[in-house]
């Protein structure tokens, strides 16, 4: 009879359990991946504070960049499928949200960003949160992340310095220029940013809204018991 010394190959163990510990991956990979995201929710009440508050713009610029810098680090990770995780997927969404609504609240608030528009984007996150109970109906917590929402928050995340540069710069920057050509030059690209991350971020709600929406047709509801029925 085979067994493991006599060599047979149906109970030896494969060369990658070898290299690595079973589930080692598993625990490690999503690590760095929920840090940046951790990293940007830490970044959301300082930007607050330091556009508001202190009016300092070195710290607002700051948070602003780490922002954009942890969110490519975030998709260059996800691509690798090294945070595959759908805890560390769903954060990443979370921080990036509660970013960009302390942005657009900080924008707003010293008149760089007028009402009508910053409101777009909290409206969209009633728009996602109304579709909970509806989903939970049928057993599901969440959608899928959907790469059109992450590319328009990245596009408003790269918005925000251009926008706060444009009101400030006269005071802060000497880059050589004009103020007025400078000012128009960030002006115009963080305003482009800005409104192609608005409609790309109500492009996905429908999207999210259609999925949904398959769902309702094609699941049969959920029983209190936690069952569905036929």
């Amino acid at each position: 009879m085979p067994n493991r010394r006599s060599g047979d190959p149906r109970l030896q163990p494969g060369r990658d359990a070898r290299r690595r510990p079973r589930g080692s991956a598993d625990r490690n990979q999503p690590v760095l991946g929920k840090l940046l995201s951790i990293l940007r929710l830490v970044y959301a009440p300082v930007v607050l504070w330091a556009v508001m508050i202190a009016e300092d713009d070195t710290i607002a610029l700051s948070a602003f960049g780490l922002a954009i810098v942890t969110d490519l680090l975030d998709s260059w990770l996800n691509r690798k499928q090294l945070g595959r995780r759908r805890s560390g997927e769903l954060l990443d969404v979370v921080a990036s949200t509660v970013f960009v609504l302390a942005a657009t609240l900080a924008l707003w608030q010293i008149d760089v960003m007028p009402w009508p528009i910053a409101l777009l984007v909290p409206l969209r996150l009633v728009g996602l949160l109304a579709m909970i109970p509806a989903l939970r109906s049928r057993g599901v917590r969440t959608l899928p992340v959907h790469l059109l929402g992450k590319v328009a928050a990245f596009c408003l995340l790269a918005s925000f310095p251009l926008l706060y540069l444009s009101h400030d710069i006269p005071e802060t920057l000497d880059l050589g220029l004009e103020p007025s050509l400078a000012i128009q030059v960030a002006q115009a690209f963080g305003w482009a940013f800005a409104l192609w991350g608005i409609l790309l971020l109500w492009w996905s709600l429908v999207l999210y809204a259609q999925e949904a929406r398959r769902l309702m047709a094609t699941t049969p509801p959920r029983e209190k018991g936690g069952a569905t029925r036929a």
